[in-house]
């Protein structure tokens, strides 16, 4: 599933490409994946020019000038991709493109997804803001300080790296960066979060942000089906250290990675790196 740093990647592409752009018809090919009637859809969405595109956890939000907002929620498998007038638009699309957004200026953008669990939906300002506040703080924000991190996660009785991934608490962790944190800091996936004392949590703090900061940088994981808003997969992939390594020697020891079930995800782990 995209994360923060995937879906923050598209963002900042999109976010110079689709400005100004007018919506001149949307190809609605599977009606499941819009949580919105469609034609009260389209009503609000053909003719409307995008204002500006951004991001709260996992979720791309693109603002209209008729006050209303587009969320899109790629889930599992979906994608982004854009695609100028330029050039033939079959490596962008395929039979996986169920929602086509079609620009004044000839260009597109797919809304493509394989297993289909993803989903875009039209709010306006009001639903968008019950939306967005159903989510923890932004790690990466600036007025995320130390103090709120570990006021947050403490005094809970509950395993630390399912706790990174509840989004109430905290927006865009997922299970990649959550293990890849983790492993950063040196604690094991298993340890309950208020048995961390308070320098092991300065030490995930600090990693968080720089793992996160690190993946945006490299444009994301493509683990799986990820790729950006140009369809190229992201290059932080190369450069995990324990997500999706279990049986594999651990690169900092030597060690062999481990992988346990938590809340019916796998999470990574070297048993000698994390206590």
């Amino acid at each position: 599933m995209p994360e923060l740093p995937e879906v923050e990647t598209i963002k900042l592409q999109l976010k110079r490409l689709l400005k100004n752009k007018i919506i001149s018809s949307v190809d609605l090919k599977l009606l499941k994946q819009v949580k919105t009637p469609k034609s009260i859809f389209l009503k609000n969405v053909v003719g409307a020019k995008i204002k500006n595109t951004n991001r709260r956890a996992k979720m791309l939000i693109i603002t209209l000038n008729n006050g209303n907002y587009l969320i899109f929620h790629l889930k599992l498998t979906g994608q982004l991709i854009y695609h100028d007038k330029e050039g033939s638009s079959a490596f962008y699309q395929s039979k996986y493109s169920h929602v086509i957004f079609n620009f004044k200026d000839e260009s597109k953008l797919f809304f493509n997804d394989l297993r289909q669990f993803g989903w875009v939906k039209l709010v306006d300002k009001k639903e968008l803001g019950k939306v967005l506040s159903e989510f923890g703080p932004e790690p990466l924000a600036k007025d995320f300080t130390f103090k709120k991190f570990y006021d947050i996660f403490s005094k809970k009785k509950k395993a630390i790296k399912p706790l990174l991934m509840e989004q109430k608490f905290l927006a865009g962790v997922g299970n990649i960066y959550a293990a890849e944190s983790c492993f950063c800091a040196g604690i094991l996936p298993m340890r309950r979060a208020n048995k961390i004392n308070k320098d092991e949590y300065k030490k995930l703090y600090q990693c968080l942000k720089k793992v996160l900061k690190f993946a945006v940088k490299k444009k994301g994981s493509s683990v799986e089906n990820y790729v950006d808003a140009f369809g190229k997969e992201g290059a932080m992939t190369k450069y995990l250290k324990v997500y999706g390594k279990a049986s594999q020697e651990c690169k900092k020891c030597g060690s062999i990675i481990k992988s346990i079930k938590q809340n019916s995800r796998t999470s990574f782990y070297c048993p000698k790196c994390q206590s």
